[in-house]
């Protein structure tokens, strides 16, 4: 289904005024505008206005020169043409093209109405399928880490965005940690969808990693938000790594964490991973500042947008 048309009303909205130069610009880029540049990495209208910019720029790089001074100017980016007025920026297209008023708006409008379209085609590709690891993100993420169960249980329960309209399937992954002694064999991990998502068959990639393909009940637009719950058995019998670590490979906004170790085998230390390099992960235990368990054997700990790339969680040293 095409959204050129929503597209073009959010970039009739963002030319008014001072363009991307206005106040409270994360308030003012609709879902469409703000998915298809990944807006919602942005933390503050500084940055946005810098992501906007570069994505504009680049969806124009192969227009003709008069297009790309039409966005470049409504959008109130071209030097000289920072002017707190549509009207006043309009003449300076006039001025720069040499050009009657009326004929600078028209060429303002197609010019849009071709960047509405080029966005539309990065969006929403007429051939293949959609990238499941794109075009959404986790606004949070809560795991529940059971050592308490016959096998080693993880329930994480997401609640994601889209960024893109129709998004329909995403994926999850699962790995295994090597065991400290270093050795390595083939992990036996099982997936079941607890609900908000129908699971596929496991895509085992190696010995110790697993990813699933997932199918949402039904395509989201561009900002709607979905929860789903997933529960991870490793059922192999074998000795996991005493910790668990969440590697964001999506934007996640919050993550929470409660581990549940079995009264009968506590831990003899406890301690938070925050921001750690995955390098390290496999490292002989560098144990932190301790956290205690509550009365149920339990600790949670809480992190606030975590990176990219790096792992976050808790570790602890197994008890005798």
């Amino acid at each position: 289904m095409a959204h050129d048309g929503g597209l073009s009303r959010e970039l009739t909205t963002l030319r008014r005024g001072w363009g991307l130069e206005t106040e409270g610009l994360l308030s003012r880029v609709g879902p469409l505008i703000s998915g298809w540049c990944e807006l919602h990495r942005a933390k503050n209208d500084r940055e946005a206005r810098r992501v906007l910019r570069a994505a504009i720029e680049s969806a124009i790089e192969e227009f003709p020169l008069e297009d790309r001074l039409a966005v470049t100017i409504a959008l109130c980016i071209e030097p000289g043409a920072q002017h707190s007025l549509l009207s006043d920026r309009v003449a300076v297209l006039m001025e720069r093209l040499q050009v009657a008023e009326r004929t600078a708006r028209r060429r303002i409008d197609r010019a849009c109405a071709r960047l509405a379209a080029e966005i539309e085609a990065s969006t929403h590709p007429e051939r293949g399928e959609q990238d499941p690891d794109k075009g959404w993100f986790v606004k949070r993420l809560t795991a529940v880490v059971r050592l308490d169960t016959p096998v080693p249980t993880l329930i994480e329960e997401r609640l994601i965005v889209a960024t893109r309209d129709g998004l329909s399937r995403i994926s999850a992954q699962f790995t295994v940690p090597r065991v400290e002694d270093g050795t390595d064999a083939e992990r036996d991990v099982t997936a079941d969808a607890q609900f908000g998502v129908r699971l596929g068959e496991p895509i085992r990639q190696g010995q110790r990693h697993f990813r699933w393909l997932l199918d949402l009940p039904r395509p989201l637009g561009a900002g709607e938000d979905h929860t789903y719950s997933l529960e991870y058995q490793v059922r192999d019998g074998r000795p996991i790594r005493p910790s668990y670590a969440f590697v964001p490979l999506v934007t996640c906004e919050s993550f929470t964490v409660r581990v549940r170790f079995d009264p009968d085998h506590l831990p003899r230390a406890v301690w938070r991973l925050d921001k750690v390099p995955t390098s390290v992960l496999s490292d002989p235990p560098q144990p932190g500042e301790p956290l205690p368990l509550d009365g149920t054997a339990e600790v949670v700990q809480d992190f606030a947008a975590p990176q990219l790339g790096y792992a976050y969680g808790v570790q602890w040293l197994a008890g005798a």
